[in-house]
């Protein structure tokens, strides 16, 4: 969602939802066949951000003669309000995947910094992250192997799956240019998450089975805090202030976006009577959620404390426009306020 638009991606188009009004204004398709059905599982991700909202798609090139049919990384960009395609790109997907793994690549825009769109694609046992410039809309670099998971403005932070064989690896690549900024020691089932401008999430498991779960300098790669406990498996997004919001079924906990330090914590059958609502979304220095199916609450994300106006709904997406709410299936938008 961005600005008073909202973004549906499938496996085989991208519609543009003008939230004033609830109509389909725009629907952009690949040029080549998609790969998967248009509610497949592995349906892209797409990330908007700036002049143009971009959208991966996995597709089939058909082949010709002697030449065998290839998939592709199609990544088209539309503009935000009207949805129209304003320019696209092909990656070829290495042929040698299929032969390590039979599975259909997954692919996701992971963010934008250094004047590139961060895009990756990987199965079980392959991955490649590319960059392309935003302004020539070339390919600009590959880095083979990395399966990247959070972009700042300085750093593309992934995991190096070494060819599948073996122990993984964090890096931090330059994402102006792919080349390697740092890496981090091997550990086992690596993965990484975005969390916030300043910090990226790294989990895995070091030799002897010990979890390992920190945020990292997204430039240095150097740990600036553990994860608190209890979080393990819990994702902890940020609110576009300063805050990431990790909420679980019984329990939310705030960290500081920048130092990573835990700010309060709420969990059921506290010592004050205060239990854990659900948490639906959070957006600049507020938490939204349920107390019960009729009950909403909002919740100040830097003490945690109630916030006097109680919301009549509870969105589950949230910017300075508008909140999306699901109510029995359907979907409304509601004007933000205060």
């Amino acid at each position: 969602m961005q600005r008073t638009s909202a973004y549906v991606a499938s496996a085989d188009r991208v519609q543009t939802v003008d939230l004033t009004t609830g109509r389909v204004v725009g629907v952009a398709r690949p040029h080549g066949k998609p790969l998967g059905e248009d509610d497949d599982a592995t349906a892209p991700l797409l990330i908007a951000d700036g002049p143009v909202v971009v959208t991966p798609f996995l597709v089939m090139q058909p082949g010709s003669g002697t030449q065998s049919s290839s998939t592709m990384l199609e990544v088209v960009a539309t503009t935000p309000e009207t949805g129209k395609v304003a320019w696209s790109t092909a990656v070829l997907i290495p042929r040698e995947w299929a032969q390590r793994d039979s599975s259909t690549p997954r692919a996701s825009v992971v963010g934008f910094a250094g004047g590139a769109v961060i895009v990756t694609v990987h199965t079980g046992y392959n991955a490649m992250t590319v960059g392309i410039d935003v302004t020539t809309h070339q390919l600009r670099w590959t880095a083979k192997n990395i399966r990247v998971g959070a972009v700042t403005a300085g750093a593309a932070v992934g995991v190096d799956i070494l060819e599948g064989f073996g122990p993984d690896v964090v890096v931090g690549l330059d994402p102006a240019t792919g080349e390697e900024k740092w890496r981090a020691e091997k550990t086992e089932s690596a993965s990484v998450a975005s969390a916030g401008p300043s910090l990226v999430r790294a989990d895995g498991y070091a030799e002897g089975g010990r979890r390992l779960d920190r945020l990292l300098n997204p430039d240095t790669g150097k740990v600036q805090a553990d994860v608190p406990k209890g979080l393990e498996s819990v994702s902890c997004p940020y609110d576009r202030a300063e805050t990431l919001v990790c909420a679980a079924s019984s329990i939310i906990v705030a960290l500081d976006s920048t130092s990573g330090k835990e700010l309060w914590r709420l969990k059921d059958d506290q010592a004050d009577g205060r239990s854990a609502p659900k948490v639906t979304a959070s957006w600049h220095g507020r938490i939204y959620a349920r107390v019960s199916s009729t009950s909403a609450v909002t919740l100040d994300a830097r003490t945690g404390k109630d916030m006097p106006t109680r919301p009549k709904v509870t969105p589950v997406l949230v910017n300075e426009y508008q909140g999306l709410v699901l109510v029995d299936g359907e979907l409304l938008a509601y004007p933000t306020g205060g």
